[in-house]
Formats: C-alpha cells, sequence, structure tokens
C-alpha cells in the first residue's frame, strides 16, 4: 500500500526514502547559477530557477540536491510559497512530519487558496492517517472549477477515503474521477480495491481488467488481481498463474511475493 500512496502526485511519485544527511552538493549544476546571475536575473527569478530545478531533483530522487536548490530558492525569495510547498513534499518522503507540515502550513499561508498547494499537504495528511484535517483540504479544491488537476484531485481524494475505511465515498470520488478522464489507471485500480473490500469480487475484476489494460502492474496491483482472481467462482487458473509467475519474476524482493510463498490469502 505504501508504494501506492508515493505514486499520488508526480511529484509523490518516488521511490524510497534517502536518510543520510543532506549537507553536501553533489552534483555539479554551478553553470546554471552562474548563467543568471550573469543576465541579471532578479532574486525572485532566480528563486523561481531553484524551486523548479528543487522539484526536479525531487523526481529524480535525488533529495540531497533538491534540499540545496529550495533552501537556497526561500534565502533568495522568503515568499517563494511553491519553494516551501516542494519541501513539504520533500521532508514528508524523508519521514521528517514535523518539518512537513510547517512547510506547507507556510506555503498556503503566502498563497492562500492555491489548489496544488492544498492537494499536496491534503495528500501528505492521509499518509500520516489524519484523515480529519486533510477531508476539508480536499474540498476546497474539488470546489475549484477552474482547478486544472481536478482528476487528479478527485484520484487523491478517493485513495484517502479508502484508506480511512470509507468505501462509498472512495468509489464516488474515483467515479467522478473516471468522468474526466476514463482511463486513468490509479482510479481504475482504485475502483478494484473499493469492491474487493465490499466482496463484490465481479465488479472488482472488471475494475481490475481495465486497469491492467492501461497501465503495467507493480507488486501491489498483482497481488490484488491475485486475490481477486482467487475468490471469483470461476478463476482463470492459467492467467493466476500468470500473475503468480510475474510478480516472483519481476518483483522477487516485495512483501507480495513473500506472502505469495507464504500462502497468504487476504490483499
Amino acid at each position: 500500500m505504501k508504494k501506492i500512496m508515493l505514486m499520488l502526485l508526480s511529484v509523490y511519485a518516488l521511490s524510497a526514502c534517502q536518510t543520510s544527511p543532506l549537507n553536501s552538493d553533489g552534483a555539479d549544476d554551478s553553470g546554471l547559477d552562474i548563467r543568471y546571475s550573469a543576465t541579471d536575473q532578479s532574486d525572485n527569478k532566480a528563486a523561481n530557477i531553484n524551486t523548479q530545478l528543487g522539484a526536479g531533483y525531487i523526481d529524480n530522487g535525488n533529495y540531497e540536491r533538491a534540499l540545496l536548490k529550495l533552501n537556497k530558492a526561500i534565502k533568495l525569495d522568503p515568499g517563494q510559497a511553491m519553494a516551501h510547498n516542494y519541501l513539504g513534499v520533500l521532508y514528508g518522503r524523508l519521514e521528517r512530519p514535523v518539518q512537513a507540515k510547517q512547510q506547507f502550513k507556510t506555503a498556503m499561508q503566502l498563497s492562500p487558496g492555491n489548489s496544488s498547494i492544498m492537494n499536496n499537504y491534503a495528500v501528505f495528511l492521509c499518509e500520516q492517517k489524519e484523515y480529519d484535517e486533510a477531508r476539508p483540504l480536499f474540498k476546497k479544491v474539488l470546489n475549484n472549477p477552474i482547478y486544472a488537476n481536478r482528476a487528479n484531485a478527485y484520484q487523491s481524494a478517493g485513495w484517502c477515503a479508502l484508506g480511512n475505511n470509507n468505501f462509498d465515498l472512495s468509489e464516488k470520488l474515483y467515479r467522478k474521477a473516471l468522468k474526466i478522464s476514463a482511463n486513468l489507471p490509479r482510479s481504475l485500480l482504485g475502483l478494484a480495491k473499493v469492491y474487493y473490500k465490499k466482496e463484490n469480487y465481479q465488479y472488482a475484476w472488471s475494475y481490475f481488467q481495465r486497469y491492467y489494460k492501461v497501465s503495467v502492474p507493480d507488486a501491489d496491483a498483482l497481488w490484488l488481481g491475485i486475490n481477486i482472481l482467487s475468490r471469483l467462482d470461476e478463476p482463470d487458473k492459467n492467467l493466476l498463474s500468470s500473475y503468480e509467475l510475474q510478480l516472483k519474476s519481476k518483483y522477487p524482493d516485495t512483501d507480495e511475493t513473500k506472502w505469495l510463498y507464504q500462502g497468504k490469502q487476504e490483499y
């Protein structure tokens, strides 16, 4: 389930957490800094550049460089809301929830009503299982009719509701995401999980098949497919064996593969 959490936003789509101290400068992008300073860019524009560099380093999993660039952005422009936002994301990935909250709150104070910041903070709160705090943030985001990433916000809110075992709300939110775009992998997989939890295995299988057609399943998804198939009245045993083989061969070191070898019977 943790892997799914990490996929909720593009900026959240990160792999393992780095726990080493973030205090060295690593790769050399000094040419960028020299070029921008040489062309007399304002501190504000330089802060924007460092913010975007920091966001890129987060996506690439280079948290050390990300921290340096984002702190530099804030030093150049303390009012750079998105730099604080990305620092919140970064500290969340580094499992430093106190610092992450501080950065998200600062970002929202600097840019009230910014739907992207609120959505990122809501996702973080759901990861911390602080569902009551996340709910009003999602509501504000989804009430913004011009927010460009409404489908993603519906998916994030649906995932959060699923994590809180609110299956009816999760189903409703995922369906709204699919109304915006019919083949969103996370929503299709989310509905497969919802119906699995509701013990409606035929519906769960239907949505899993749709998901499988538009996405490459990770270990979590394959484990769900195995469990759904196992509970159908007439499961396709060849397909079940195929999923099990994929799980063992592609993801040998995951918990899901361990559970398969142990004969675990539940997703």
